[in-house]
């Protein structure tokens, strides 16, 4: 694969991105065990956390206070 640009492309963003994968992963943990068993929904610092009916959390980026601009 030595030839090929995308490769090597691909190759390069995978290399950058692989430390923030594993951190982002690990902050996601650690939030999970963080929420409260009976809660069903928890926000603060620009995220919103919601557990489901089958006790599964999922996280989403808030705007902040103020800024009518949807965070990406």
């Amino acid at each position: 694969m030595s030839t090929s640009n995308q490769w090597a492309e691909l190759t390069a963003i995978y290399l950058r991105t692989r430390e923030a994968h594993g951190e982002h992963e690990t902050a996601k943990a650690d939030l999970k065990k963080l929420m409260p068993e009976d809660a069903k929904e928890a926000t603060g610092h620009g995220i919103r956390a919601k557990r489901s009916k089958s006790g599964a959390i999922s996280f989403e980026a808030q705007a902040a206070e103020g800024s009518h601009a949807p965070v990406q």
